[in-house]
């Protein structure tokens, strides 16, 4: 029992006082004032953690250069995604204005075309339907069939 409290203690001294609960701190802080060799384990952790935040790190020229310009690089994928987005909701919004202005004028249309053939309700308005709705099947084919709802323009998977 006593072994499982101080690799209890241990592991929340490894995961550092911040990333505690209040009760898990406070567990912890009367752990340490009771047990000796568990408070000598905290100090030498903390000495550890203070001589790797003092050393400093130098990165060499070509490192800072080639992560500029990897940043800059995805700066640049980021900003044309945005922008390719934008431009598919603004045509998605278009498409949709379009539709519903369009789509009344069609019906009447089609309704005119059908009493002067006399055609029944239901046969004109199948009709109509394929009429409206074959563009997009056919839009939907062919991007399918290309793959462009899986890659981009690199050709690269999406996922």
């Amino acid at each position: 029992m006593i072994r499982d409290r101080h690799q209890q203690a241990q592991e929340l001294i490894a995961c550092g006082l911040r990333d505690l609960s209040l009760s898990q701190q406070a567990w912890l802080r009367t752990h340490l004032d009771e047990c000796a060799s568990c408070r000598d384990y905290a100090q030498a952790a903390e000495q550890f953690v203070r001589a790797l935040r003092s050393v400093p790190v130098v990165a060499d020229r070509a490192l800072v250069r080639t992560t500029q310009m990897r940043v800059h690089l995805r700066s640049r994928q980021l900003l044309q995604r945005r922008e390719r987005l934008w431009l598919v909701w603004m045509s998605c919004v278009l498409v949709g204005l379009s539709v519903a202005i369009t789509t009344p004028f069609l019906w009447r249309g089609w309704e005119w075309l059908a009493e002067r053939a006399h055609l029944s309700s239901p046969v004109w308005q199948v009709g109509f339907m394929i009429f409206w709705l074959s563009p997009a099947l056919a839009a939907s084919l062919l991007f399918l069939a290309r793959g462009i709802h899986l890659t981009d323009a690199n050709g690269t998977s999406r996922g």
